[in-house]
């Protein structure tokens, strides 16, 4: 049997034996604002949901979870919806498996995520696991679905005269990262990035305006022990203690999403429920004299 047969042998008895033990939960709806400087009164408590590593199985799986994710996405009424990659299950080690896989993954949760509402739709980036099965495969499906890929782009919203500009940054493991994400550096806007993976707040343009990131990839560590925190971060931005939530960095506000999904060979979740986030913007209030 040649090595590359073996593996996909393997993957697909992981696949089938995760088909047969695994149940997802529902997500949790977190709840969090970032206070943005001069953000227009227009935009004061624009609602961003955030899914992220959806991770879907190609195997019969109930597809409540996903149903839940989408109604209670609509049901915060938000303004924009943010994905943030790693949509189906892929192997770096197995790219003819992952495409297959990916295909049959992407097919089953088109249908409820077109579902999705937003006032200013759905905007979306790349994930690892993505380019592993193929990122223009990802790419169309995005577009079946009506999601606005940004990748190394940035969209401006306006309302009554105010700016705000959201942009997307390719994946920093498997992309080919632009350190200024499509924005212009002289453009002085309030600005959110979307980034897969967190560590994409140590590749930005020191030269643009940031208000704030948005990112998952960390799965929020996927398993966190009582004390110790998140063995697993893959990322460099996040500690043991700092897998999810408000992530500290010098650079600018680092929210991390715990994710919906979880990915083989560990499709396992302890201490470290989905989650769905509904991120609000507000005006920084002037202080009294």
């Amino acid at each position: 049997m040649r090595p590359a047969s073996l593996l996909d042998t393997i993957a697909c008895a992981a696949m089938r034996g995760f088909a047969v033990l695994h149940t997802r939960h529902p997500a949790q709806v977190t709840t969090a604002e970032l206070i943005v400087n001069d953000l227009g009164a227009a935009f004061d408590g624009y609602t961003i949901a955030v899914l992220a590593d959806f991770h879907h199985h190609p195997s019969p799986l109930d597809l409540r979870w996903l149903r839940h994710v989408v109604d209670a996405t609509n049901a915060a009424s938000p303004d924009l919806v943010a994905l943030l990659g790693d949509y189906g299950t892929s192997f770096k080690w197995t790219p003819v498996m992952s495409q297959r896989w990916y295909h049959a993954s992407l097919a089953a949760l088109a249908p409820d995520l077109r579902h999705l509402r937003a006032r200013d739709g759905v905007v979306a980036v790349l994930g690892n696991h993505d380019y592993y099965a193929g990122a223009t495969l990802v790419r169309e499906w995005l577009e079946s679905i009506g999601a606005v890929l940004l990748v190394n782009r940035a969209r401006h919203l306006t309302r009554s005269g105010s700016t705000l500009r959201i942009a997307g940054m390719d994946d920093v493991s498997e992309g080919d990262v632009d350190p200024l994400v499509g924005c212009e550096p002289a453009e002085r806007v309030p600005t959110v990035v979307l980034s897969h993976n967190p560590d994409g707040i140590l590749h930005l343009d020191p030269s643009i305006r940031v208000d704030g990131m948005l990112a998952g990839h960390t799965h929020g560590g996927q398993m966190i022990l009582p004390g110790y925190g998140a063995p697993i971060t893959m990322s460099r931005a996040c500690g043991r203690r700092s897998a999810n939530g408000w992530v500290a960095n010098r650079r600018a506000p680092l929210y991390v999403s715990r994710g919906i999904g979880e990915q083989l060979p560990l499709p396992i979740r302890f201490g470290c429920p989905p989650e769905i986030v509904i991120l609000r913007l507000r005006r920084a209030r002037q202080q009294p004299p």
